[in-house]
């Protein structure tokens, strides 16, 4: 039997099944040229952070591995994944392949086809960036009717005995989301300002291969500050738990319109990519907790493991369980295109300007400008879902397509008609001023008459809802003088913001 080993880009961890599978005389494969990587024009932080994160991690492979094949990222668009190991089976005739199970379903599927018609046995092993199993998630999702977050969350909470006082969880509670909400007005004190991480030759290579393959895509790379490497990342991680963890809790939701980091863990692309161990962010964040001098309230330490061992595993799980027609469902019949103001950050809203460019300027911004500022305005301005998953795709360094689709599909849009959604995240303008140091002005009469001009139009849906039947309720009681000024405004930011029906 001759075996290869496959390597991708988002596949770094140090425990890579494949790494152990074969022999350190086997071929492995390192393969940059992902094939989204020419489908979707990517961040440029994302493609310098998973290029040269690659680039570092094959250095280190070198010590073990005899025959490393490096298959470098190149402007020629003809060469997909099939092509290359059509060459590769071609020049060394193996007949099984070893691969981590893919995080894109269309990439598990060309692996699939492949292996089928050149008669190759495919040997796919568990992903180790997440702490679950497929497997472990179908388990818990059977003949349930709805997918819900905080049920996993609970499961694997026992499962793997964490955040646990015996058979209760840690502080009595199973989720302290309420105290996760402060107000920005609340902050008495500024976050410690993020330190620039200086980037290597590797680095810097990596930069200009990417310039030169992907001159179109987002970002200025002079503003790159990402670690590359597995030392950097854990790095960071101490960094934040030192520094940012205290208050990550308290402000977890809050927008600040002078600092888009706040106290945010900016760990997301490290742990995507594999840099970062999920359980060790976990055990880490446990241990700080635990040491009784560093004043870690449970609110900070239960709102930081939610995110990654309660949504993250969650949504990959989602994400499985209904590809590939997920990215086919459209619930609202939504049909409009974006134009180039969702880019430039130019619609005429500040709150979403400012959310774009921080986007476009850094690959980042947090969850809440991301699902009630930019999705919400997306999708109560009648974009094609498809639209918003492709300029998600674009614009952050921790997307992947197991991440976007049901964020997209799901809970930022409702374009899955409530898959894991008991209703669509939207909101006015009210929910802004509240979380935000923006002052009321005229975005605040776009914002609400895009919100209410959604509701009036989705009457029905809302009407069936007895959580949400009220809406239509005011909006019906809405004082003329009221909705002539805001409709109007609505019409005229859809209109000058998208193409379309």
């Amino acid at each position: 039997m001759k075996n290869v080993g496959i390597i991708f880009p988002d596949e770094l961890s140090t425990n890579n099944k494949v790494l152990s599978a074969i022999k350190k005389s086997d071929p492995l494969l390192v393969y940059e040229p992902c094939d989204t990587f020419y489908q979707i024009k990517h961040h440029k932080h994302k493609l310098v952070l998973l290029i040269s994160g690659l680039r570092h991690w094959m250095k280190e492979l070198e010590k073990d591995f005899e025959k490393i094949i490096h298959i470098k990222i190149t402007k020629d668009r003809s060469k997909d994944l099939m092509h290359e190991l059509e060459s590769l089976h071609k020049n060394l005739g193996f007949n099984v392949l070893h691969v981590t199970q893919p995080s894109d379903h269309g990439v598990l599927t060309q692996l699939m086809f492949f292996g089928s018609s050149h008669n190759v046995e495919l040997k796919i092993y568990p992903d180790t960036k997440f702490i679950d199993s497929r497997d472990g998630f179908s388990e818990w999702s059977k003949d349930k009717k709805s997918l819900v977050q905080e049920y996993y969350y609970r499961w694997l909470r026992k499962k793997f005995n964490l955040l646990m006082d015996g058979n209760k969880p840690l502080g009595d509670k199973w989720n302290f989301d309420k105290e996760n909400q402060k107000s920005i007005s609340k902050l008495k004190e500024s976050p410690k300002k993020r330190a620039r991480i200086k980037s290597d030759e590797i680095t810097i290579s990596a930069m200009v291969d990417v310039e030169n393959c992907f001159p179109e895509s987002i970002g200025n790379l002079e503003n790159f500050n990402w670690a590359v490497t597995h030392k950097d990342a854990r790095r960071q991680l101490k960094i934040f738990l030192d520094h940012y963890f205290r208050l990550f809790g308290d402000f977890e939701d809050a927008i600040d319109k002078e600092n888009n980091t706040l106290f945010h863990s900016l760990l997301s692309p490290y742990i995507n990519s594999g840099l970062l161990d999920p359980m060790e962010c976990i055990v880490d964040a446990v241990s700080q907790f635990n040491n009784k001098d560093n004043k870690i309230p449970i609110n900070a330490l239960e709102g930081f493991v939610r995110q990654i061992l309660g949504w993250r595993e969650f949504i990959r799980g989602v994400y499985w369980e209904n590809m590939p027609q997920y990215k086919e469902l459209n619930y609202w019949s939504h049909k409009k295109d974006l134009n180039s103001n969702w880019y430039s950050g130019n619609t005429g809203i500040p709150i979403l300007d400012d959310a774009i460019k921080e986007s476009a300027a850094t690959g980042y911004t947090h969850h809440i400008n991301r699902l009630m500022i930019i999705s919400n305005l997306m999708n109560l301005s009648n974009i094609n879902p498809n639209e918003i998953y492709r300029w998600f795709m674009e614009m952050y360094v921790d997307s992947a397509d197991w991440v976007m689709v049901p964020n997209v599909y799901g809970m930022g849009t409702y374009a899955d008609g409530g898959i894991f959604s008991t209703k669509p995240y939207i909101c006015g303008s009210s929910y802004m001023l509240k979380m935000m140091d923006f002052k009321k002005g005229e975005w605040c009469n776009i914002m609400d008459g895009l919100y209410w001009r959604f509701i009036n139009r989705n009457r029905t849906f809302f009407l069936k809802n007895p959580r949400l039947s009220m809406m239509v309720s005011v909006f019906d009681k809405m004082k003329t003088e009221r909705k002539n000024l805001i409709l109007p405004a609505a019409e005229k930011f859809i209109k000058e913001n998208t193409y379309g029906n």
